[in-house]
Order: structure tokens, then sequence, then C-alpha cells
């Protein structure tokens, strides 16, 4: 009886942290048209030939929202609670290149000019990037080269 009992006080608190987890992180789907005007501009801007395929919009504990965007050539973009765009993944193929600073465009074209970038993220600390050969490169936020990262 007291292996019973000691089941049902661990099935029990595993489903309270479970829930307790999922109450405080939710994905929904969309509308294009609930995404931020940012968000919005952004994508015409530099995504027209494509369509909005799904968007998700995940709150993390009540603090944090994010937009994950799907496009009908599969490419991935995710953008801030503001629409401020943080990740484009082009899934191996090369992204436009219009909203990346132009020292990194430079640089790439300069240093890497059979190479096309296909993936790029922007973090607090800069850029972090994928070319088409698979090198995974790091700028700082102003655009400036810092290492080849592995």
């Amino acid at each position: 009886m007291g292996k019973k009992l000691k089941f049902r006080k661990v099935v029990l608190a595993i489903s309270i942290f479970a829930f307790g987890i999922q109450g405080n992180a939710q994905e929904k789907i969309i509308s294009e048209n609930e995404l931020p005007a940012a968000a919005k501009d952004f994508i015409a801007k530099n995504f027209s030939a494509q369509n909005v395929v799904q968007v998700v919009k995940d709150i993390d504990y009540w603090i944090k929202t994010e937009y994950e965007v799907t496009m009908n050539n599969a490419f991935y973009l995710e953008f801030d609670g503001d629409g401020n765009w943080k990740e484009i993944d082009g899934k191996d193929t090369a992204i436009p290149t219009e909203y990346i600073p132009e020292p990194i465009v430079q640089y790439i074209s300069g240093s890497f000019p059979t190479q096309e970038i296909i993936k790029i993220e922007k973090k607090s600390s800069g850029y972090e990037l994928e070319l088409s050969n698979g090198l995974d490169l790091d700028f700082n936020s102003k655009g400036k080269f810092l290492r080849i990262d592995d």
C-alpha cells in the first residue's frame, strides 16, 4: 500500500509541475494580420514574393512574446514582441540581405565572394550568420567581423 501511495504522489507532483510550466508558456497560431506592424512591414518589404503559411505567437512566462513565421518557400522568420526581426533562416537557400548591416554584407562579398548568407540571427551582442558552405561567422553589433565560429 505504501508503494501505491508514493507512486500517486510522484504522479501528482509531475502533473502539477507539467501544468504549471504549460500555463506559463503558450504557443498559439494566429493570422498574419495579428503580427505587429513592424513585422508585417518587414515581410512586405523583404519577402513580398512569398506568402505566409503560418504565424505562431509564442508567449513565455507572460514576460516575453515572440512571433515565428513560416513562409511558403520554407523560410523561417522570427520576430520579437515589437515586430523586430531576430532570426531569418533560409533553410539552405540564400536569404535577402537588404536588412543586414552593410559592413556584414561587404565583408561577406569581399571575403567569401562565392558564398551566400543562408541564415542570420540578431543577438544582443551582435550577429551570427551561416554561409552556404556551412561556415558560421560572428559579427559585433556594428557589423565588424569577430571570428569564424565552430
